[in-house]
């Protein structure tokens, strides 16, 4: 059974993507190329990191539903945050060693929940129709 008032991650990962590229494009018209790059980065940081969220979430709903031991679904569990910690790391690494347009990036992040409103709102049209 399936809402159409939830958006999938599909979705709100393609809308995702028109965002980032759209606002990499006018950063570059308007500001910068490094504006634009940090935007691509930060937008690549928060789908990579969705991505992996659903995949860990999928994985763990599968261990549950097959009745596998609470040891592993308590480290699947875990796992959330750790990966969470990991592209912190990851990013504060990046930013410390190289130079990336801090504002770019901001941008670029925030793409992904500009894109979960849009998606948001599309579902909830479709489910009322």
């Amino acid at each position: 059974m399936r809402n159409d008032r939830i958006p999938t991650i599909a979705a709100i990962q393609r809308m995702n993507v028109i965002l980032m590229a759209g606002t990499a494009i006018v950063l570059f018209y308007f500001d910068s190329s490094s504006a634009a790059l940090g935007c691509l980065l930060g937008g690549a940081v928060v789908i990579a990191n969705l991505w992996l969220l659903s995949l860990f979430g999928a994985a763990i709903l599968s261990a549950a539903g097959a009745g596998i031991s609470s040891t592993a679904a308590k480290f699947g569990v875990m796992a959330i945050p750790l990966k969470m910690l990991i592209v912190v790391g990851l990013v504060y690494l990046l930013f410390k060693r190289t130079h990336i347009d801090g504002l770019g990036f901001a941008l670029g992040v925030l793409t992904q929940m500009t894109a979960a409103i849009i998606e948001t709102g599309r579902a909830s049209l479709r489910g009322a129709s």
